[in-house]
């Protein structure tokens, strides 16, 4: 969805409330939310399917790492000889790569975000197939410790949806990811719910030709053993959010717990990872835009007891943003 068809969009009270209750639950029904605002069905069904059409908010489908045996780390690089775009678009291919935005000042050019099942698994993506790709000069490697905070509905940093996968190359990632714990059935469901995490268990059903209960059956045990869940993703843009940044802390050595149970909580800081590296918290910061971002920096951060030092770079939107990644946070 373009910026210009948001514009006519004004979101009401009842729409942010519906939006809450649909990032607390992906799958609430309407008459669920109704009842719990004290508002007419009729009103709460239309306002869910205009924010779903205009994709304000979408329901999607997403894996679990940790199921999967899988870490995350950041990845940023420095690009020199070769436009962005076409070193974003040689590394857009790869598989592991969830994550690749433009950063906008300091020495770094784009940031990654890399899932990786070994050491010796990550050693040779970026030895072998990241670091060879033409432009890149040179790169440093965050491995995720943990997770303190982290709000599924702002994983999207522009209105523009991921294009669509393919359907066999998704299901042959998913049965080897998943190798013993899934069958074909189970990666047929998967993938159909990847691409469309709103269709019916009915139509899923029907596609395959098997009863209905048994789709049913096979996604509640997909969820129970935690390889899929359901998130809701919001639109930015519509929600006057048009300024996302990375940031970089670096906290004394002996504040890092106090500084994260500061930083938990702020509505502008959805997203806080503990890293490895010089700057051990690394976060996702939003705005209304990059003077709203800097006033946090100075007003909100600096008043933070025990931060040396906060590194800040916009994002410029993403080149890629595969969201059909999760972990036991979201």
């Amino acid at each position: 969805m373009t910026g210009k068809g948001l514009k006519n969009l004004v979101l009401t009270e009842v729409d942010r409330a519906i939006l809450d209750a649909l990032a607390a639950d992906p799958l609430v029904s309407a008459r669920a939310v109704a009842e719990t605002l004290g508002a007419p069905l009729a009103q709460v069904t239309g306002r869910m399917r205009a924010l779903d059409r205009r994709r304000v908010s979408h329901v999607l489908a997403v894996l679990d790492l940790t199921a999967a045996g899988e870490q995350v780390c950041f990845v940023s690089l420095e690009v020199r000889g070769r436009p962005l775009e076409a070193v974003a678009a040689d590394i857009r291919p790869i598989a592991e790569v969830m994550l690749i935005s433009q950063l906008v000042a300091g020495q770094w050019d784009l940031l990654l975000m890399i899932r990786f099942g070994t050491v010796r698994a990550l050693h040779d993506l970026m030895a072998n197939r990241i670091g060879m790709v033409a432009g890149v000069y040179r790169f440093t490697v965050s491995v995720v410790l943990d997770i303190p905070s982290f709000q599924p509905r702002y994983v999207r940093f522009d209105s523009l949806p991921e294009p669509k996968a393919d359907f066999a190359e998704t299901m042959s990632e998913i049965g080897r990811i998943f190798a013993g714990q899934v069958d074909e059935l189970d990666c047929q469901i998967i993938t159909e719910l990847l691409g469309n995490a709103r269709q019916s268990i009915n139509m899923i059903a029907r596609k395959y030709q098997i009863n209905a209960s048994t789709i049913r059956y096979r996604v509640r045990s997909l969820e129970s053993r935690g390889l899929i869940r359901f998130i809701t993703v919001l639109d930015p843009q519509a929600l006057g959010i048009r300024a996302f940044a990375f940031v970089e802390i670096e906290p004394r050595a002996n504040c890092l717990a106090d500084v994260l149970s500061c930083l938990r909580g702020k509505p502008w800081l959805p997203q806080i990872f503990v890293t490895t590296g010089p700057a051990p918290i690394k976060s996702i910061m939003f705005g209304e835009d990059m003077d709203a971002i800097k006033r946090i920096k100075n007003e909100e951060l600096a008043r933070v007891d025990g931060i040396i030092d906060v590194t800040i770079s916009a994002l410029a939107g993403a080149y890629k943003n595969d969201t059909r990644w999760g972990n036991k946070y979201t």
